[in-house]
């Protein structure tokens, strides 16, 4: 802490200006007594409030070095020296503003609180609701922005995605706040009315016992999480990427919150270290957990939901998805060659222009990234005439017929092509490439592996914060040297009988688990089956996912694109499909975690919207055709 040199004269507690250096950003200012807000100092950088609070105090008994915190708090009115910082948010209509003390000459200027302020706070403080409610509000929101900004640089740092995103998300999170209402002034009254009516109580003026006061602090809390949800910090960071074209998808951010590569399920034990403690009663009655532990995570699907509701309640025009950077990055998941089937894709993705590319806030729609895969599975289908001729039959029969003794053996060899090898990728390679790329494919979290990890997750991640007895800890370390014993003497049996474990946990009675989703939990490995296997599996799976097999089209002259339609059987729809379609809806499916139903449907939608452009084309042609084929009428002069 340095001080300013020059200027006025010290004030009767120390100096004029102060000099003082954030711990979380490193960067340095000036500050008078007026930039402290209930006698908190904030930094004018990175908004962070120092865990110290200002009291009257001597500025040079601190040390000049190391962390800033510096207490001080002005009893007598002080002449204002610098204009105040301004704060991320306005200062709340009903938050307390420091009393001035009454004017007057000598010593009795000063006078001592009848109480210490920072451990009992005044009873008129504590009686006001409003007052309250303000300090509920401010600490909630300013929590919310801390975690998106530790998200964002969660996703900036570990998951390469670009700068901008920060950029970006600082406008939407403040339009959301005001979009949200948090800060209206009638916000308090309207909570009280609502508490006061579903409790039959009074007008809520005062608090005639503790626990009428803990009921209002929950309600107001409520309101809170309903009008700015714990998870709405993780759609604004969707939100940001869609706007930044980042290929990233809402599956991705759910994924990373559910196995804590982003900070959402344990933040809350940092949100008191990043804006100080809030045990003091005068400042927030409510701890991090209680006001910042989601119940759950919401899956991708409401994710991608909820950042449209967001968008539209901001009034944002979104662009449509960034198609080339996600279709791309899917053909390299499956191992495709893009040079072929990119160009492709990006010309039904312009010609067709599908609505379902741009973000929207309705829930039951089918999400963007289901919409990329089905133009890739057009795109497929019109580049390797896949119309059901039977390709995955032949090369099950083919397996059969070499005895299926090893099945690496029995499956065709699929290298990554180049310029030289690239039209010997056909049919066949397509789909010896998608069904090992799918066996590949991981839609298991990290900490489902074994139970090790599970433990650990539950421990650093579930359970975080909660605080054990000395028996239950005792018990705890027991349980956990049996486990590791029986796993160090015998290793091989251990992870046989785990992997044993997850295989029945996965399928039970042939029944296939559904995830949240919808997508299935598959276990069956086709790539590494024999030909009845794998053809077995096939039809099996097609009639678990309400599939109908259809035996391969007899050869044709001309095979033309085929279309297929859903039948009514025993009161229902059934999907009626070849192997070698499903081959490619499955893969597709299973990469954008959905429902094979879900992809087949959004494949049907897209042929229906193609099917109406060519014939409007068709159309159109066929005018052009008939008025030049007209006879053309000379123009006559016309007479005087």
């Amino acid at each position: 802490m340095d001080l300013d040199p020059g200027g006025a004269s010290p004030d009767p507690f120390g100096c004029g200006a102060l000099h003082l250096v954030c711990e979380y950003c490193g960067s340095a200012d000036d500050y008078s007594a007026d930039d402290a807000e209930e006698g908190m100092f904030t930094c004018r950088r990175c908004y962070a409030v120092h865990a110290t609070q200002a009291t009257a105090a001597d500025p040079h008994d601190f040390p000049a070095t190391g962390s800033i915190s510096v207490r001080r708090v002005a009893t007598q009115p002080t002449a204002k020296l610098t204009t105040p910082t301004p704060a991320p948010y306005p200062r709340t209509p009903h938050a307390p503003a420091p009393a001035a003390a009454p004017a007057g000459t000598g010593f009795d200027d000063f006078r001592e609180p009848s109480e210490p302020r920072d451990f009992a706070p005044s009873a008129g403080a504590r009686g006001k609701p409003e007052d309250l409610g303000a300090r509920v509000r401010w600490r909630y929101v300013r929590g919310l922005q801390v975690i998106l900004q530790r998200q964002l640089e969660v996703l900036v740092e570990r998951h390469q995605v670009g700068a901008l995103v920060c950029g970006v998300a600082g406008p939407i999170w403040v339009r959301w706040v005001a979009a949200s209402k948090v800060f209206d002034n009638m916000w308090a009254h309207q909570v009280l009315a609502d508490h006061s009516k579903r409790s039959g109580g009074g007008d809520g003026s005062i608090f005639p016992h503790q626990k009428d006061r803990r009921r209002v602090e929950f309600a107001f809390l409520r309101s809170l999480r309903t009008l700015l949800p714990v998870y709405s910090t993780l759609a604004v960071c969707f939100l940001a990427c869609h706007i930044a074209r980042e290929a990233i998808l809402p599956s991705d951010i759910y994924r990373w919150a559910m196995e804590s590569k982003i900070p959402y399920l344990a933040v809350f034990t940092d949100v008191d270290r990043l804006l100080g403690s809030s045990l003091y009663q005068q400042r927030c009655p409510l701890d991090a957990r209680q006001l910042f532990r989601p119940v759950q995570v919401i899956g991708a699907w409401q994710l991608e939901a909820a950042a449209g509701s967001i968008a539209q309640r901001i009034g944002l025009r979104l662009p449509s998805v960034n198609f080339y950077a996600i279709a791309y990055r899917c053909l390299k998941d499956l191992a495709l060659p893009v040079d072929k089937i990119l160009p492709h894709a990006c010309r039904i993705y312009e010609w067709a222009m599908p609505a379902e590319l741009w973000l929207s806030s309705n829930p039951a729609r089918v999400p963007t990234r289901v919409c990329v895969m089905a133009i890739l599975v057009v795109t497929l289908r019109i580049l390797y005439n896949i119309n059901g001729q039977g390709i995955w039959e032949k090369i099950c029969e083919e397996r059969r017929n070499t005895g299926g003794s090893d099945p690496d053996e029995n499956l065709p060899t699929f290298t990554i092509l180049d310029d030289s090898n690239r039209e010997e990728f056909g049919l066949r390679e397509l789909l010896c490439a998608i069904a090992a790329a799918y066996d590949k494919i991981n839609v298991v979290h990290d900490y489902s592996s074994d139970l090790r990890s599970y433990l650990k997750y539950c421990n650093e991640v579930i359970f975080t914060g909660l605080t054990c007895s000395t028996e239950e800890e005792n018990l705890i370390e027991i349980f956990r040297d049996m486990y590791k014993a029986r796993e160090d003497d015998n290793p091989k049996e251990h992870i046989k009988s785990q992997s044993q474990d997850i295989e029945e946990m996965t399928i039970t009675d042939g029944v296939k688990k559904r995830s949240r989703d919808g997508t299935f939990i598959e276990a069956s490995c086709i790539s590494s089956s024999s030909g009845d296997d794998a053809l077995q599996i096939i039809k099996s799976e097609m009639q678990d996912h309400g599939f109908h097999y259809m035996p391969p089209r007899k050869p044709r002259k001309s095979d033309g694109y085929l279309r297929y339609r859903r039948r009514r059987l025993s009161g229902g729809f059934v999907c009626v499909a070849h192997a070698d379609y499903y081959m490619l809806l499955r893969a597709f499916a299973k990469l954008a975690e959905v429902n094979v139903c879900i992809m087949h449907i959004s494949v049907l939608n897209l042929e229906k919207r193609l099917a109406c452009i060519e014939d409007r084309i068709k159309r159109s042609l066929n005018t052009l055709q008939n008025l030049s084929s007209q006879p053309k009428y000379e123009l006559r002069p016309v007479s005087d």
